[in-house]
């Protein structure tokens, strides 16, 4: 039972609930039903004064096409998050966007806005929230946080935070996503207007993606195959330090460190002589090497591959060296000595000692550049396995591979190619700058 107060011009009635002295107000809106507020107050007198702010404010955002009610910033942003994964059960989105979208929305957008309505969201706000995004992980909440956790193929895994500033482009991506959140919500009615959003980042100077000059590459091919046969027995294997202070050199291998280095050394020449990114690497199965079995007892130079590629969102075929050839004999080889049996097609082309699949190796790689005296560019970027794939594309780009095959071979674009490949040293390419078209 409800006690009626005050009825104010038939817009609105405050009324007392049973057993409550607390006064609260109800009123309808034509097309949004009615609405029930708690006035969070005894006095009557300021219960009318509360309960007119509040219905002048629902009508003014009806009259303006908006809901009557505001909502928070983390209530629109979990329902926007739902529409995503909606999306990507019909597969009008891309699977891994249910993945990441979700992961940026809740530790970054509600991190921030939180319980802020949605509609007072100002183009200040979005720059206070720039900086405090790009010092998340070195000064703001994350600072805390020691390990992100993440599911892959149904295990639950972690992997240490980068304590760094985002670059230009995750923060451009993320902007993407807080950019597509306002709009909807604008077509949902939570707000008029989506305010303005951009980010203003320096721009580095060279935005080159660590390569490997062909000197280079040449030295890590050769330090990676020394260093899959046992070290000389003159004292220069490996010091290894015991706790209780003992130490001594090993002068042999392991075999599953020298299985685990051929493995490396197979997917640094796969990597360099077919541009594939590391993802479409760690997918492929032997089911992919299309031409694979029905050329195995043929010499190289009669053999001839396709690869069947997937991983971040794209996938298509790759033309791969045929320098690639032998090391895909390698693992195969590698395969049957572990498994006792030749690979079926679903099973992966790089993978461990119980027949699984291998998903990083970057550990591993990172000790071959360092062994190689090869860790950092000319620049001082670290190298990573995705050097491989830059590797690839400048060569054939000095090489004199066309643009547009390039891209499609390696399912990239031109403007890709132009602004992170394309600026190959002007000496390996000192031919192609004097045409025969100047006089004598």
């Amino acid at each position: 039972m409800s006690t009626p107060g005050n009825v104010q011009d038939e817009r609105y009635q405050l009324f007392q609930r049973a057993g409550s002295t607390r006064w609260q107000v109800r009123f309808s809106i034509k097309g949004q039903g009615q609405f029930k507020r708690s006035l969070d107050t005894d006095d009557q007198r300021e219960a009318e004064r509360r309960a007119d702010a509040i219905w002048y404010e629902a009508t003014y955002r009806a009259k303006q096409g908006l809901t009557a009610k505001a909502h928070t910033f983390e209530s629109v942003a979990e329902a926007y998050i739902a529409q995503i994964l909606r999306e990507v059960e019909r597969g009008e989105r891309r699977a891994d966007q249910g993945k990441s979208e979700p992961a940026v929305i809740r530790r970054y957008f509600i991190g921030y806005f939180g319980q802020k309505p949605i509609d007072a969201v100002n183009e200040p706000d979005l720059e206070r929230y720039t900086e405090w995004r790009r010092t998340y992980w070195t000064e703001g909440p994350g600072k805390l946080i020691t390990h992100i956790e993440y599911e892959r193929d149904g295990h639950r895994l972690r992997r240490p935070v980068r304590r760094s500033a985002p670059s230009l482009s995750r923060q451009r991506g993320e902007s993407v996503v807080l950019r597509a959140l306002l709009r909807w919500a604008s077509r949902q009615g939570y707000l008029k207007t989506p305010p303005e959003i951009s980010i203003k980042a320096r721009r580095s100077p060279d935005n080159r993606r660590p390569s490997f000059e062909p000197h280079e590459f040449a030295k890590l091919e050769a330090v990676s195959l020394s260093r899959l046969v046992d070290p000389i027995m003159d004292g220069t294997g490996a010091e290894v330090r015991a706790s209780d202070k003992r130490s001594w050199r090993i002068k042999r291998l392991d075999d599953h460190t020298r299985r685990d280095r051929t493995v490396l050394h197979a997917y640094v020449m796969i990597g360099a002589f077919s541009g594939l990114r590391p993802t479409e690497m760690y997918n492929l199965n032997w089911g992919d090497v299309l031409g694979y079995r029905a050329g195995r007892k043929k010499s190289v130079d009669d053999r001839d591959i396709r690869l069947q590629v997937r991983g971040k969102g794209k996938s298509g075929k790759a033309i791969p060296q045929k320098a690639a050839i032998p090391w895909f004999d390698t693992l195969w080889m590698l395969f049957e000595r572990s498994m006792g049996r030749e690979p079926d097609d679903s099973d992966p082309v790089f993978a461990n000692e119980q027949g699984k699949r291998i998903s990083s190796v970057a550990n591993g790689f990172t000790e071959l550049v360092k062994a190689a005296g090869l860790e950092r560019d000319h620049r001082g970027i670290k190298r990573t396995p995705y050097s491989l794939r830059h590797f690839y594309i400048s060569e054939q780009l000095a090489n004199g591979a066309e643009v547009l095959d390039v891209a499609r071979n390696c399912r990239t674009s031109l403007t890709m190619i132009d602004k992170h490949y394309g600026q190959v040293r002007l000496e390996r390419v000192v031919d192609r700058l004097r045409p025969e078209w100047t006089r004598a």
